[in-house]
């Protein structure tokens, strides 16, 4: 698959994860669709992340698909998290709910991450990268 088809479906991928969680889908069909989500973003960051750096992109795209990885090995980690508290039906006050929302957030990062990615890429490889052409009244200005 071209690389920026695999960057653009990164984003629906992390879109997708994002929104079918287990309490929308109900608690037998919803948790492993979700975790089966965030295996398969992990493994497309990951693979995005080492196919970036292998070209001559811009350093900025080759950084943010590495954040963008290892916030997606820190996302299985805090859903496995929140998972196990869920599954041992431990409540605890305030950790519950901030692990849980730790787990939100870093999940809309991936995504605003991935999306960067890939339109920066896209941006790229189509050469859309230039100077910028002055109005015509720019010496009014």
């Amino acid at each position: 698959m071209q690389l920026w088809k695999k960057l653009y479906c990164t984003v629906w991928l992390a879109f997708f994860s994002c929104v079918l969680i287990s309490r929308w889908m109900g608690p037998y069909a919803g948790w492993p669709i979700h975790v089966l989500l965030g295996v398969a973003l992990l493994v497309m960051t990951q693979s995005n992340s080492r196919r970036l750096t292998a070209l001559p992109v811009p350093p900025r795209l080759q950084r943010i698909s590495k954040v963008t990885a290892v916030l997606s090995v820190f996302q299985i980690i805090s859903g496995l998290v929140v998972g196990a508290v869920a599954y041992w039906d431990l409540n605890p006050p305030v950790i519950g709910q901030l692990l849980y929302g730790v787990h939100v957030v870093c999940a809309l990062a991936i995504l605003a991450q991935a999306s960067s990615v890939a339109t920066a890429y896209d941006m790229w490889e189509e050469k859309e990268f230039g100077t910028a052409a002055l109005p015509s009244n720019a010496e009014n200005l």
